[in-house]
């Protein structure tokens, strides 16, 4: 019987050296049964919760834990401690005694007998909040930076396109009456100053929301050699182009994945100040089963090697980050987007390099899965001329009025609509042989709408949907709303007339 007490007594002091020991512990700390329910925790528990000990016996984990979601990752660390004995470790959220949620990590470890066998497990409480908002201010912080030197950039570039827009408009005026050559010349670097504003708010609309690509199924050879021989034109570099024969077709947006081969080929130009030669390849490639990124499949691969600088090895796992670049001028933007539009295609794009002797770009493009013949690429330089009733929907009339000019140009008569609801009466009292419909009308309706009820009234319709939003799905499943063709604004007089002819014809 005394022995009994002597033992009982002995067991108190223990507990109470325990509890004793844990209260002067900072951080809460508690411990459970094998069950999960609390038996019993110290003075920072108390405080941090803002529960007492006595009414602590006996909750389980669902009680305090705010966030229930990660209950099931609890009870899986807690039930499988005695088959595993080991330390659980997981983040969630709880309620402070002030009311205010902190974000937590809760560490726990088991508690075994003289025999090693778990009869409960013991845990603490880490708060992270503090670590959580100074982390969320540094990325906000980073991605605030990165805009400035983002907008500084487009700022720095527009302003100069702009410049040369105004200037050789003014310019186009003067000697509008005394010198036609001069006002042609004039009047053609307007234009390809207003293309070089045209790619870059393309960019821009890529990389910002999506910009789904407006695929086709086409070779890829003559885009190649076109690209390659523009961006290299007028610089001191060559290029050797290796194509194999019987390339694959692929589907693609021909515009972006003419970006991607331009911003490769103006890299390698400028990797070699001293003149080189940039090597451009293209073959087919079967992958038979899962490599990397790529699934199995037909590919066909892009490779442009050049003679260069080289990228050093702590800036190559960077070189596709957005805003990161090497260079004294530059957004670091151009590779960013490039990835960016290769992984839009399902494809890949990697990248070797040796400092001294050159780097290796090489482009994984899927094989079109659809094996009709390629389309052929237009001249897009070549005005189509046509005949026929065009109805124009527009809520910008300088926009109406622009394309309106164009159109007559070209042979069409033309009549225009602000909105869907003024396009439906006018196709309902006269059918049009084709449709020209902006996307977006704001505060009317647009073209997704304008033409469902329009294919009601003729189901033959053949619209052509428009839009400077290239990100929208529209644009590049533009054939599922119903409509015959896709232009993107701006556009030019030698683009909207081929849409059309392929649209009426």
């Amino acid at each position: 019987m005394a022995a009994g007490r002597e033992r009982n007594r002995y067991v108190q002091e223990q507990l109470h050296f325990f509890q004793t020991l844990i209260d002067k512990v900072p951080s809460p700390i508690f411990y459970k049964d094998i069950w999960g329910c609390y038996l019993g925790c110290n003075k920072a528990f108390e405080e941090y919760l803002g529960v007492k000990r006595n009414e602590l016996m006996g909750l389980s984990e669902i009680d305090i834990v705010k966030d229930p979601q990660k209950n099931p990752l609890h009870c899986a660390i807690s039930l499988d401690i005695s088959g595993h004995p080991g330390s659980g470790k997981y983040e969630t959220s709880i309620n402070h005694s002030d009311g205010s949620e902190r974000n937590v990590i809760i560490e726990e470890a088991p508690l075994t007998d003289l025999n090693g066998i778990a009869i409960g497990f013991v845990g603490v409480i880490n708060d992270i909040t503090e670590i959580r908002v100074a982390e969320k201010e540094r990325v906000r912080v980073s991605k605030l930076e990165s805009l400035g030197v983002l907008a500084g950039g487009i700022a720095h570039d527009f302003n100069n396109i702009l410049t040369t827009i105004l200037g050789n408009i003014a310019l186009a005026k003067i000697y509008g009456d005394v010198n036609t050559d001069k006002l042609q010349r004039l009047l053609e670097n307007a234009e390809q100053a207003a293309i070089r504003a045209k790619d870059l708010t393309r960019e821009l609309l890529i990389f910002s929301k999506g910009g789904s690509p407006v695929k086709k199924v086409m070779s890829i050879r003559d885009l190649l050699e076109n690209t390659v021989a523009f961006s290299l034109a007028g610089t001191a570099a060559n290029y050797e182009l290796d194509m194999a024969s019987d390339l694959f077709s692929v589907e693609i947006d021909e515009n972006q994945i003419s970006q991607v081969i331009g911003n490769i080929v103006l890299n390698a130009e400028q990797a070699m100040p001293h003149g080189g030669t940039v090597r451009v390849a293209a073959e087919n490639v079967t992958l038979d089963s899962v490599n990397g990124p790529l699934n199995a499949g037909d590919y066909i691969t892009i490779s442009i090697k050049d003679q260069g600088i080289g990228i050093s090895e702590k800036h190559l796992d960077m070189i596709f980050d957005p805003y990161f670049t090497t260079k004294e001028k530059g957004s670091g933007l151009g590779l960013a987007i490039c990835h960016f539009i290769i992984q839009k295609h399902q494809g890949h794009i990697g990248v070797e390099s040796t400092l001294g002797v050159g780097t290796t770009f090489v482009v994984y493009l899927p094989a079109a899965e659809v094996k009709h013949k390629a389309e052929e690429q237009k001249d897009k330089t070549v005005m189509m001329s046509g005949h026929g009733k065009i109805l124009v929907m527009d809520d910008e009339e300088t926009i109406r009025s622009m394309v309106g000019d164009i159109l007559q140009y070209l042979g069409y008569t033309v009549d225009f609509a602000k909105d869907g609801e003024e396009a439906l009466s006018m196709y309902a009292s006269r059918p049009y042989d084709a449709v020209i419909l902006d996307l977006t009308i704001p505060g009317g309706m647009g073209g997704k709408e304008t033409i469902e009820h329009l294919r009601a009234i003729d189901p033959a319709i053949k619209a052509i949907v428009s839009s400077g939003y290239c990100n929208d799905p529209i644009m590049s499943d533009y054939r599922q709303y119903g409509f015959k063709g896709v232009i993107v604004k701006p556009y030019t007089i030698h683009e909207i007339s081929s849409v059309l002819r392929d649209v009426m014809s």
